[in-house]
């Protein structure tokens, strides 16, 4: 028998983080899958081991459309919303741009993206962490990667902003947004044609499947996804860590003592506080988790809350360094969609925390001031003020 998920609507009212992560494990407490009325009723599914069944069966849990309700797109994200047989035909075309040894070298760049982000606020003495970090240095980084001008990233970020957050509220701002980003790209890929760049504008228009040319709309809904899986969910999840730590002393205390320790809280970040909410749609008559599921049922993956569920993580609201099973969460989600850009977001907040803590060792909270929560289908933290002594810093 499910809980009653009734009321759940993951683009609800703007709630605090502590709020979401408890009602999140509230649901998971109930049952692992429950049904909402929500966006024309959806299945709600909070579970570890449901929600990787659910990840490892393309065929019957289709990823089109991947977000609920459906962006108002008129293309297909690419490759993010295609099923086998032709997902993987169209993945592999960018397989090497995401690989581990170009993601490291995005390494250094990062280094004086981050350097030259702190030099704009340190002197200050107080910053919020979300705008100061989190906005820029993500939309700063696609800029590099997509070979678009830098100046460029603040107006990329806010069609961003409106696609994910207001397709719910505003359809009107994020159908303009939309519109926007396809403008965008429709030149910049007029611009681009014949070119032997390594941008990854320049490696899909010389891609070809079946030794054919992607169509307008397939490198328009490449274009689109690739724009998105870079910005919105980094920025989502730098937002979350900058808090917890300024909410956390001593594990602040460990990471500036020992930055070795970084890359392995970069997973229990990861695993704790997830940004990427997913969405399938059935295929054909299924069950999961003990309950009925009927062809052209909407499904809402809850990621963040099946990384916390306790019958696969230990104590798993507890910050933990050196979890042993920590990689196992799912805020890259899992299978043949485990995220494009996983090894570059792990260097992205690897780099980033190693030339903060380096500078600005030592920080906490404002007092009386208050984190801000985003829901919608990317969630996490989108105001976090912290303040540090100038004393104590590498100005």
């Amino acid at each position: 028998m499910t809980a009653n998920y009734a009321d759940y609507d993951h683009h609800g009212t703007a709630a605090t983080p502590e709020s979401a992560y408890q009602e999140w494990d509230d649901l998971l407490a109930k049952c692992p899958v429950g049904r909402s009325d929500a966006h024309g009723g959806m299945w709600v599914v909070t579970g570890y081991e449901e929600t990787v069944a659910i990840l490892r069966k393309p065929d019957v849990f289709s990823s089109f459309p991947a977000t609920l309700p459906s962006f108002p797109q008129s293309a297909r994200m690419i490759p993010v919303e295609l099923d086998p047989p032709d997902h993987q035909r169209y993945r592999a075309l960018v397989a090497e741009p995401f690989s581990p040894k170009r993601a490291k070298q995005y390494e250094e760049p990062l280094r004086q993206i981050v350097n030259e982000l702190i030099d704009g606020f340190i002197a200050d003495g107080a910053c919020d962490a979300f705008q100061a970090m989190a906005v820029p240095l993500p939309a700063l980084l696609a800029t590099i990667f997509l070979g678009v001008p830098i100046e460029d990233g603040p107006r990329l970020q806010g069609w961003i902003h409106a696609l994910v957050h207001e397709t719910a509220s505003r359809p009107e701002a994020a159908m303009e947004a939309a519109q926007g980003i396809y403008g965008y790209f429709g030149e910049l890929l007029a611009q681009r044609a014949g070119s032997d760049g390594d941008d990854l504008i320049s490696i899909i228009l010389r891609a070809k499947v079946d030794g054919v040319s992607l169509s307008q709309d397939e490198l328009l809904g490449f274009s689109l996804f690739l724009l998105l899986a870079s910005i919105d969910t980094s920025q989502k999840a730098i937002g979350s860590i900058f808090w917890r730590l300024a909410n956390d002393p001593g594990l602040l205390a460990q990471l500036t003592a020992d930055p070795s320790l970084i890359p392995s809280a970069v997973e229990e970040f990861l695993r704790l506080y997830g940004p990427v909410v997913g969405a399938r749609r059935v295929t054909e008559e299924t069950e999961i988790g003990g309950v009925a599921m009927a062809e052209g049922d909407r499904i809402l993956l809850l990621l963040g809350a099946a990384s916390r569920d306790e019958r696969s993580f230990a104590e798993p609201a507890q910050f933990r360094l050196g979890r042993p099973n920590a990689a196992r969460h799912l805020a890259f989600g899992d299978y043949i969609h485990k995220c494009l850009g996983i090894h570059i977001a792990r260097v992205e907040l690897r780099v980033m925390l190693e030339e903060w803590l380096r500078r600005i060792p030592r920080f906490g909270a404002q007092p009386g001031e208050t984190a801000l929560w985003s829901n919608g289908q990317v969630q996490g933290v989108v105001r976090a003020p912290i303040q540090w002594n100038n004393s104590q810093v590498r100005l």
